[in-house]
């Protein structure tokens, strides 16, 4: 790639719309080419003390021109979907989430992307086992494969019962913790509450790949060369399909084994206190298990 080609991979059309789609009302991140005075490359989070955000096109051309001294490279966004995105409080507020994805990260430590490949199908055909098949999509990412659940896969019933963050946390680790060691992988299912992932058609912020998005029926095929950015293989489908509901048993499952997401509960002091919240879990877990 020529050192413009950054920039000319986000005037195309059909990158400029995945970005836009995926990141809608999601906090999103930008990783720079220029570096900062450690020598590490600049990433940044806010635009003018609120959380970065993209939900048109207008909004992503505007951010490209506003820090095109920095050379955008890679654009990320939270498994969170937010209610609102206008103060940093947004960000740290649990009830702000009204859908989170589960995610597993799957890193080659040895550059095997078969191996990723293989990894990837495993949790596909777990969470097929568990009755969650269409709503199951792959993104590449560099070195490594990320599987995602479409957090609306999970019904508003659902929701009610268990806060989205916690339906997140809750079945990444209890597919992860059912998944056998791989050598030379590491599989991370950490989910938290600013957590981000490569937005579908980024950049990579290092290599010269582009996170392209698959469904499990094409696993098998996939080729490492379907990331070239001059000739990526992509199905935009993939990322937007689901079927509502089909993660809820899978969810009330896993909230029961697992628990909640204890970390970052709400800062803001218009939150329950500590032993009142571990009651309320507790009387929630004993709700699911009756039920």
């Amino acid at each position: 790639m020529n050192p413009h080609s950054p920039l000319e991979h986000y005037e195309n059309p059909e990158v400029r719309k995945e970005i836009v789609e995926y990141c809608r009302n999601r906090w999103i991140a930008i990783h720079f080419e220029k570096t900062g005075g450690d020598g590490t490359r600049v990433m940044i989070r806010y635009d003018g003390g609120k959380p970065l955000k993209v939900n048109s096109e207008y909004e992503f051309t505007r951010l490209i021109k506003r820090y095109v001294k920095y050379r955008p490279r890679a654009f990320y966004a939270t498994t969170h979907i937010y209610s609102k995105l206008e103060t940093r409080e947004d960000v740290l507020d649990r009830s702000n989430i009204i859908y989170s994805s589960p995610v597993w990260d799957i890193d080659s430590k040895d550059g095997d992307w078969r191996k990723v490949i293989r990894k990837a199908c495993e949790i596909v055909s777990m969470l097929d086992s568990f009755g969650v098949s269409k709503s199951v999509f792959i993104k590449w990412s560099g070195r490594g494969a990320h599987v995602h659940i479409n957090p609306f896969c999970f019904s508003s019933d659902v929701r009610r019962k268990i806060e989205p963050i916690d339906i997140a946390y809750a079945v990444t680790s209890f597919i992860a913790n059912r998944l056998e060691p791989t050598e030379g992988l590491v599989v991370e299912s950490r989910i938290d509450i600013q957590r981000v992932f490569t937005s579908p058609l980024s950049l990579h912020r290092v290599l010269d790949r582009v996170a392209v998005c698959l469904p499990p029926d094409k696993l098998e095929e996939f080729d490492i060369s379907w990331t070239d950015p001059n000739s990526y293989v992509h199905f935009p489908d993939s990322w937007r399909r689901f079927s509502e509901g089909e993660g809820d048993d899978l969810a009330e499952r896993a909230f029961i084994s697992i628990g909640p997401y204890i970390a970052g509960k709400h800062r803001r002091r218009k939150h329950k206190p500590l032993d009142t919240e571990i009651l309320e879990t507790v009387k929630k877990l004993d709700e699911l298990v009756d039920s």
